[in-house]
């Protein structure tokens, strides 16, 4: 039996075997009550240190209104001890605890018992370390960013991460400003930083880093290759047709060469390339194909393509990555050599719209064969700054634990204007976001306030 199915039944066990005694009765509060965890889960703490959120619950009747004054059991069987603040829900039907890492370096749980909701019982997970990152926020917290554009908006979308070990700067992003959807700002622009969190524009870099000889450009990807110390940078031009064009740079983004142009197609047939580089000679590019009516075709198709330098690509090949009734829409992917697959992150539309509503994960063993997880990573409405769209993300895995970095681009409708923004999201490992396991019907989710008429 695989570990993670092994959980509930080990924290069964250890609380059965630390219980002082059965556990009281209490009067049922009817048939369909549940136990819900509304804060302080996944958590990542120093060992024997109390974890910076309280761990919460909420009892809710059959009807979802907060069952009050039942009596909550707090229980700690793994490397931890629990410190109950409520033995009894309050008038909104919440409890709350404190949790205090253990002294091992690895897994934390917690455990939840409600005799009156049928002995519903709801489990917490947490991680202890040695060392924790200074400023690293909890896992699903969701932090707007900032970036210091050539434009003066700030408004950003179209983020790709990349990394330089040893750079001052390690972490570099390249983006796009479009404030409230002016394509003519829509230049690919770099920006770098220490944490993920913050982002300046490196010493020497002058933003843009490349402007349009026609139309406008979008979709930027960006990739370091460390033994030639270069940066290179992929992005597309939309005139009548759609070349993907290739800067590089080697010194560190201050100047960059003439680009050229690698792929060409019909107007948004080659949408959001995505670019990995597996070995010297194994280049791949995934991007999109939105038919020639882009936003209003009834789906899109996400393709790759190979090379053996990065700048010769052959045909592309039509790959299924489609579920819910959502189609890929713009797309990143990374070889994450730590799980041995391709890993993707990608916003999907619905038919005839690309007001995108959600984000989601998927991987792959060979880059052809794809598997998404249904449950979105994360939705339209979840911060202001992506309460209508979520749109082109990127990310990184931490070698070391695992966690999947978020850069997340997105727009909310104000006063008739879209403005677009960037947000920050650590999410537990993919393992851990799979074993969680999907919903059991479609998604659904609610229409758009508006449709965007032009999009990036």
């Amino acid at each position: 039996m695989p570990s993670h199915l092994m959980l509930p039944l080990v924290l069964l066990a250890v609380i059965a075997g630390c219980s002082d005694g059965p556990v009281p009765p209490e009067p049922p509060v009817g048939r369909g009550a549940r136990t819900l965890k509304t804060a302080g889960d996944r958590q990542v703490g120093r060992v024997g240190t109390e974890l910076p959120a309280l761990l919460e619950v909420t009892v809710l009747d059959a009807s979802d209104r907060a069952v009050t004054g039942t009596a909550v059991f707090w229980e700690s069987p793994l490397n931890g001890r629990i410190e109950p603040l409520d033995g009894r829900t309050d008038a909104a039907g919440r409890a709350r605890a404190r949790f205090i890492l253990g002294d091992r370096v690895g897994q934390a749980y917690a455990h939840v018992i409600v005799p009156a909701a049928d002995y519903d019982s709801v489990s917490f997970a947490f991680e202890a370390r040695e060392e924790v990152e200074p400023g690293l926020p909890p896992y699903d917290a969701i932090l707007t960013l900032a970036f210091a554009t050539y434009d003066g908006s700030g408004e950003t979308v179209h983020p790709d991460w990349a990394e330089a070990p040893g750079w001052t700067l390690p972490q570099q992003i390249a983006l796009t400003p479009y404030p409230g959807g002016d394509a003519s700002h829509e230049n690919p622009s770099l920006f770098g930083s220490g944490n993920g969190l913050t982002w300046a524009v490196p010493a020497g870099v002058s933003n843009p880093v490349a402007r349009p000889a026609g139309g406008h450009l979008s979709d930027p990807d960006l990739l370091y290759l460390a033994e030639r110390e270069e940066l290179w940078l992929y992005y597309r031009q939309t005139d009548s047709r759609n070349p993907i064009l290739l800067s590089r740079s080697g010194d560190r983004g201050l100047t960059w060469s003439a680009p050229a142009e690698v792929i060409s197609t019909p107007n948004h047939e080659v949408l959001s390339p995505a670019v990995v580089r597996r070995a010297p000679s194994e280049w791949w590019m995934w991007s999109v194909n939105g038919r020639r009516l882009g936003c209003s075709a009834a789906d899109a198709v996400l393709e790759v393509r190979r090379s053996s330098d990065g700048i010769s690509w052959g045909a592309p090949q039509p790959l299924s990555l489609a579920h819910d009734g959502l189609f890929p829409w713009h797309v990143d992917v990374q070889w994450i050599a730590s799980r041995g697959e391709f890993v993707a992150v990608y916003n999907a539309k619905l038919p005839g719209s690309c007001t995108t509503p959600a984000l989601f994960l998927a991987t792959s063993p060979d880059g052809v064969r794809w598997t998404p997880l249904r449950a979105p990573l994360v939705v339209k409405g979840a911060t202001p700054v992506l309460q209508d769209i979520v749109y082109r993300a990127t990310f990184r895995v931490d070698a070391a634990t695992g966690d999947l970095w978020l850069w997340v681009s997105g727009a909310r409708l104000a006063s008739g204007r879209w403005a677009w923004g960037t947000v920050f999201q650590r999410r537990p490992p993919i393992g851990v976001l799979a074993a969680e396991g999907g919903p059991a019907t479609p998604l659904v989710f609610p229409p758009p306030p508006a449709e965007l008429v032009e999009w990036p």
